[in-house]
């Protein structure tokens, strides 16, 4: 076949020796919603350090420039540095943003947990490098808005935990790029104040929540619990009063020193601090990371050998002992990933729901290299996938479970119902047996997790009616 004939590559699949801007790709490593990182290196300076090159995969994504801009504010040291910022125009004439930036051989965070069984103090500076970039990024007046295990990454040669993905952050000045009633992030990461706003202003078509540096701590206590226990931590799911007003059911996590005898109390009690129902409770990332810094400097010589190992069974006990949070991850997720469905169904938000089991667990299995991408549709899902160390020349697909079929689902009370024609309230929603679905594409277990009714291979979540309407305007994010 004549060579000129033959199509210029997608961007999510160039090829080692393609040029994009100033860098040379020179392997495939990892893809998200947004984009596709490779591993380059500058044209013409092929001995110096590499870069991880993210390059959009839709023509003119506006969320590379303000990704780009966002990590141009921060100097420090758990957050990957900006290389460089443009545009590459394409060979087929179009022209498709990019972002290049410090190139890190580390591994994602749970990842990095499961190979390396670290130390009491290990784990606690990594909590606290991660809190002193948050308190970096509100001393800017920015936010995160995803912060999570898959957005952390261990830099393997020092232990460092960086905070990576800030495809979804926000600034002063930023440009409005969130739909209303689109909650950016990972749902199972998202803190009480946030499901308290989507019920009380779920049915107003300009409602938009505005996450702060309180949301991003509360998604970092629950990066640290899944970390210390193999468990997201248990959330209570929506209510309404007498008057017809929803509320928020708040439940305490069981602590985590309870859960993983591997953890010490003050640390537990910091993680738990962070979960806090009231924001004003979790305090700052600034104390939260002092905090941090002198529980890693006063942990004792008993501490240094309780490592976070994974191969025995959950019920063992002492201070040595062995720790497995395998057996128990999954079940302890139903409740919370449910509770979170209703809240986004009542909503009506229309984000995917697949990230409410997003995550394999702490000490779950990773193919070397191998990135998995975030499905939340609004979140660039990279964890910059490059720093992983490990390149690959294309990536590899994966395979779905085959779901069994089960009975037809049965309206719940206070589910929306189809009219006399038997349509919807919206084009998305689906009806079915006398009541409105949301359709998901989930697996059994997933679809278990959060309550939902399995139907001919295909998940299905109530509509759920909001309850009475908003007396109040909500806050509104740029």
């Amino acid at each position: 076949m004549d060579r000129a004939n033959v199509p210029a590559p997608h961007p999510a699949n160039l090829r080692p020796g393609m040029v994009v801007g100033p860098w040379r790709v020179v392997g495939w490593s990892g893809r998200g919603v947004h984009g596709t990182v490779y591993k380059a290196v500058r044209v013409g300076q092929e001995q110096t350090d590499p870069a991880a090159l993210k390059v959009a995969m839709l023509p003119g994504n506006p969320r590379f420039a303000q990704e780009a801009e966002l990590l141009r504010r921060f100097h420090h040291p758990s957050i990957p540095r900006l290389e460089d910022a443009g545009e590459w125009q394409h060979p087929s004439g179009e022209v498709f943003p990019y972002v290049a930036m410090e190139w890190l051989e580390g591994l994602p965070l749970y990842e990095w947990a499961r190979r390396t069984h670290p130390t009491h103090p290990q784990v606690s500076l990594q909590l606290a490098q991660l809190a002193g970039a948050l308190a970096e990024l509100k001393a800017k007046q920015c936010v995160h808005r995803d912060v999570k295990g898959d957005n952390v990454l261990v830099r393997l040669s020092d232990g460092r935990a960086f905070l990576t993905d800030f495809g979804t952050g926000w600034y002063p000045g930023a440009a409005t790029l969130t739909p209303p009633l689109w909650f950016p992030g990972t749902p199972a990461y998202r803190s009480p104040e946030s499901r308290h706003f989507e019920l009380q202003f779920g049915w107003d078509a300009h409602a938009r929540y505005r996450a702060g540096p309180a949301d991003d701590l509360y998604a970092l206590g629950t990066t640290a619990y899944r970390l210390l226990t193999g468990r997201y931590p248990e959330i209570g799911g929506p209510r309404q009063d007498e008057a017809g007003n929803w509320g928020w059911e708040g439940v305490v996590p069981t602590a985590p020193h309870e859960l993983n005898p591997c953890v010490e109390p003050r640390l537990s009690a910091l993680c738990l601090r962070m979960l806090s129902v009231r924001p004003e409770a979790r305090g700052t990332a600034e104390q939260l990371m002092e905090e941090l810094e002198q529980m890693a400097r006063a942990s004792g010589a008993s501490s240094l050998q309780r490592r976070f190992t994974p191969e025995l069974p959950l019920g063992k006990t002492g201070p040595t002992e062995a720790f497995s949070p395998q057996a128990s991850a999954r079940p302890r997720l139903r409740r919370s990933a449910a509770a979170a469905v209703v809240l986004m169904l009542a909503g009506g938000a229309w984000w995917t729901v697949r990230d409410l089991a997003e995550e394999p667990h702490a000490f779950a299995r990773h193919e070397a290299g191998h990135v998995h991408p975030e499905e939340d549709d609004d979140t660039a899902g990279l964890g910059e996938a490059a720093s992983l160390g490990a390149v690959q020349t294309s990536p590899a697909p994966s395979a779905r479970e085959v779901l069994a079929e089960e009975p037809q689902p049965t309206p719940v009370p206070g589910q929306a119902r189809p009219d006399a024609k038997g349509r919807c309230p919206r084009k998305w929603q689906v009806s079915l047996n006398g009541g409105c679905w949301k359709q998901l594409q989930l697996n059994r277990e997933e679809c278990e997790a959060i309550n939902g009714h399995l139907f001919k291979g295909t998940c299905y979540m109530p509509i759920i009616t909001a309850g009475r309407s908003p007396t109040s305007h909500p806050t509104r994010e740029p």
